[in-house]
């Protein structure tokens, strides 16, 4: 894959960029490494939850906002595993999102962006992988046997192995040896494999789960918006429907965070969904944040009806010429 060219030849601002913004994740990361950021005291956790609910509240995942056990040290490597992981996911949902907006913006160079933004999600997923299994210490049986036993562990093996085979057949060679049929078929475990990171991502982040919340938003939305392309009639670049997503998901991801704190807390699901209609109080939560984005990505498809122009006259079907018997 040329990194900075397109299939021309041509030097590429598009890909040039896109391949930028990829790796300063891992450029910033490097740099933490060298500082010895990742080594000394445990940050605090953030219970992701809104004040109203209270340390009381709190207290049912084990211990009140801040609380952590005393002389508790973090890995020195635990908040690299953790960002990378966290890179990966956010680069696997970028990566669906290309379609979408390539088709709200009339912008049709932009999925040349998709393979690289998905190699990187698999490249992030490999480094998350490989820095548990150096925090490890290299100990390969104890690796298998925690993600035998821990749920969430397996979740995200499966994920990445996943990513792997889409990671593999991603080039022309491999469109080409596979039909494209069959490629468009593989392809498409990409959406459940999207979902189960987004699982992983919640389960592994226990009592913070407000980004995990916010990208199932924005996932239900990409999913959504596939849903309305499938319906035809050009209903996904349209601003009536587009609105209606934007309510959708955001209702989506409200019910997703009141299930959530309910089952793995006991949290009162009426506190945790009162929460979403009080921003001025508890700030903006995670279906906030999704509803705002639709609302965005609604507005710019006026950006792509522009670059489109009025559209197009449907020509009538030319009826064949009847020949009268004489």
């Amino acid at each position: 894959m040329p990194l900075f060219t397109d299939r021309a030849g041509r030097f590429s601002p598009l890909l040039t960029l896109t391949l930028l913004g990829l790796t300063l994740p891992a450029l910033w990361l490097a740099v933490r490494a060298a500082q010895g950021d990742f080594s000394g005291a445990g940050p605090a956790p953030d219970l992701g939850l809104p004040p109203a609910f209270g340390p009381g509240d709190a207290g049912a995942f084990g211990g009140a906002p801040g609380a952590s056990p005393e002389g508790e040290k973090a890995r020195p490597i635990y908040d690299a595993i953790h960002l990378s992981g966290d890179w990966a996911v956010r680069f696997l949902l970028l990566s669906l999102a290309i379609t979408p907006f390539r088709r709200l913006w009339h912008w049709p160079k932009l999925h040349l962006t998709r393979r690289r933004i998905g190699l990187a999600a698999l490249a992030y997923g490999a480094l998350h992988l490989g820095l548990y299994v150096i925090d490890q210490q290299l100990d390969l049986w104890r690796v298998a046997s925690e993600i035998a036993q821990r749920v969430y562990l397996t979740v995200g093996v499966v994920t990445l192995i996943g990513l792997i085979a889409l990671g593999a057949t991603s080039t022309d060679g491999a469109v080409a040896r596979m039909g494209a049929k069959r490629w468009r078929a593989l392809h498409r475990l990409a959406y459940p494999l999207a979902g189960l990171a987004l699982l992983h991502f919640a389960m592994q982040s226990k009592l913070d789960a407000g980004e995990p919340i916010l990208m199932w938003g924005l996932f239900l939305w990409a999913m959504g918006w596939r849903w309305l392309q499938a319906q035809g009639g050009e209903r996904d670049i349209r601003l009536a429907p587009l609105l209606a997503l934007a309510v959708v998901a955001a209702v989506g991801a409200a019910l997703s965070e009141t299930l959530w704190y309910a089952a793995a807390s006991g949290v009162n699901p009426w506190r945790v969904l009162a929460a979403n209609w009080a921003p001025q109080a508890y700030g903006v939560r995670p279906a906030g944040w999704v509803l705002l984005f639709g609302l965005a990505a609604a507005a710019s498809s006026l950006i792509g009806a522009r670059r489109r122009g009025p559209p197009r006259p449907v020509r009538a079907p030319q009826q064949a010429a009847t020949v009268t018997p004489r």
